[in-house]
């Protein structure tokens, strides 16, 4: 992580309202794992609700594919239910791999209209 990232608007207010909702919040991130220390910290030093963070294991040159394989053990081995997804237009694949509904899959950020009918 070189410089800060910019905290998107409403992104702080949006995780505490699921978390203010009873849902467990679980942050998945393409990062590998040695920047865990830089990442818990910024999600800190925003503001963001506590939650579990999950890492790629190392470098990798497919984390969509990790961030899936990661997901779809929460919800076979720890049967737990995805209810939505945030994240940028390279995430829509992994939640619609899930199985989660258009209306349930939200880009943060500019959204690109070519994914219009695949989330919010």
């Amino acid at each position: 992580m070189g410089s800060d990232p910019k905290v998107r608007a409403g992104a702080v207010d949006v995780v505490r309202h699921w978390q203010d909702s009873g849902y467990m919040i679980i942050y998945v991130t393409g990062r590998p794992d040695m920047q865990k220390h830089r990442v818990v910290a910024w999600l800190s030093q925003h503001n963001f609700p506590h939650g579990a963070v999950s890492f790629c294991d190392g470098l990798t040159h497919d984390p969509l594919r990790q961030k899936a394989a990661f997901l779809q053990s929460l919800r076979t081995e720890a049967e737990i239910t995805i209810v939505a997804g945030y994240g940028s237009t390279k995430d829509v694949s992994v939640y619609s791999s899930l199985g989660l509904a258009p209306a349930h899959i939200y880009i943060v950020g500019r959204a690109v209209k070519k994914f219009h009918n695949q989330c919010q």
